[in-house]
């Protein structure tokens, strides 16, 4: 099993929490429902790499707000393995502007994570982060 290092912006604007449905063509997950999230370049800090994403993927410009802790996360038939680093962000816009690796997007509340087809460790980015 190969391991990865990612981050995840878990954005929120008015308690309203953005998920992102990636494109079906993804190599992870396609199709499947996301927070923004993305992969460490060399030498980018994560906080950075949180930021960067979240303006690539939806446009937004956010800031943190909460760093949560380390967590890992696995596919559902064990073949690759995630260490995330999950942040909060606070947008101060709700206008999103996807680029080509997502075709939806919604703002929902927390707890309605459970009702979406997502990858793996969505809920616990939130728990991590004392969301829910």
């Amino acid at each position: 099993m190969k391991t990865y290092f990612a981050v995840t912006g878990v954005v929120r604007h008015k308690n309203k929490i953005l998920i992102l449905k990636k494109s079906p063509d993804d190599w992870n997950f396609p199709s499947k429902w996301s927070f923004c999230s993305g992969y460490v370049k060399e030498f980018e800090a994560a906080e950075d790499t949180a930021l960067r994403e979240i303006k690539e993927e939806t446009g937004i410009k956010a800031k943190l707000v909460k760093k949560g802790r380390l967590f890992q996360a696995s596919s559902h038939k064990n073949e690759k393995s995630w260490i995330v680093m999950p942040f909060l962000c606070e947008a101060s816009s709700n206008k999103v502007k996807l680029d080509h690796e997502n075709t939806e997007f919604r703002w929902i509340d927390y707890k309605d994570i459970k009702n979406y087809d997502t990858v793996p460790g969505l809920e616990k980015d939130l728990k991590v982060l004392g969301l829910v």
